[in-house]
């Protein structure tokens, strides 16, 4: 492990020119405003999925709507933001996946599993 550890930091401190730092920079704005100009209408919410509700009737069976998204009728984020649960061995996130802190949710979710401590069963 120590070994892949070397080889990565290794590889980050090498110095690059700076004509191939601007190109890759390039490339990779390029590719960020195509994927945002090629997936912004199939980013758009599918009636009746967990992104878009009005209201509980909106949501799939054992959801509620809370501020336009279904959350699990277990979770209330205003007593526990992140909505963490067993899912198989691991800690995952109840916050549906279009909500803002879905991503920080998910990583302080799977911190539980990997630091040790236990998620609770729901």
């Amino acid at each position: 492990m120590d070994n892949k550890f070397d080889e990565l930091t290794k590889s980050l401190a090498q110095s690059v020119t700076r004509r191939a730092a601007l190109k890759r920079f390039g490339v990779g704005l390029a590719g960020m405003a195509m994927a945002s100009f090629g997936l912004a209408s199939k980013a758009a919410p599918a009636k009746g999925s967990l992104c878009s509700c009005s209201s509980n009737s909106d949501c799939p069976n054992g959801y509620h709507c809370l501020g336009g998204e279904c959350f699990p009728n277990w979770c209330n984020p205003s007593t526990d933001p992140c909505c963490c649960y067993k899912k198989g061995k691991a800690c995952a996130t109840g916050v549906p996946a279009c909500d803002p802190l879905y991503y920080s949710c998910s990583s302080n979710c799977s911190a539980i599993t990997f630091g040790g401590g236990t998620c609770p069963v729901r």
